[in-house]
């Protein structure tokens, strides 16, 4: 299983997501800005639902733990925007266990494969 494999172009928009989140995250802290805060809950699903689509296509089988992982990840990622949309403090607590699970589940796979 190569974890590495995948589009150039794919993870380099993936990292600039990435980045952009934590540049918002940063400003929505400093300033307390409310829309800054939501466009980071809104970037912080689409980055889980990327990586997520992304561990989905690399996986080897269909029962292996990237699938978990992928799924996840693309379920916390979707969540996150009910949560958005709700401001529901459960399905945020869902979003953000399924997320942290999905990465988990890739931890796992990363170290088996090694």
């Amino acid at each position: 299983m190569d974890l590495t494999a995948g589009s150039t172009a794919r993870s380099r928009a993936i990292t600039a997501l990435i980045l952009g989140y934590f540049a918002v995250l940063a400003y929505a802290t400093i300033t307390n800005d409310p829309l800054a805060a939501t466009v980071t809950e809104i970037g912080f699903g689409i980055i889980a639902i990327a990586v997520g689509a992304m561990l989905y296509e690399q996986r080897s089988a269909s029962r292996s733990v990237l699938t978990v992982a992928a799924g996840c990840l693309v379920a916390g990622g979707v969540l996150t925007f009910g949560a958005v949309l709700t401001r529901s403090a459960a399905v945020n607590a869902l979003s953000s266990l399924l997320v942290f699970l999905g990465v988990g589940c890739y931890i796992y796979a990363v170290w088996r494969a090694n």
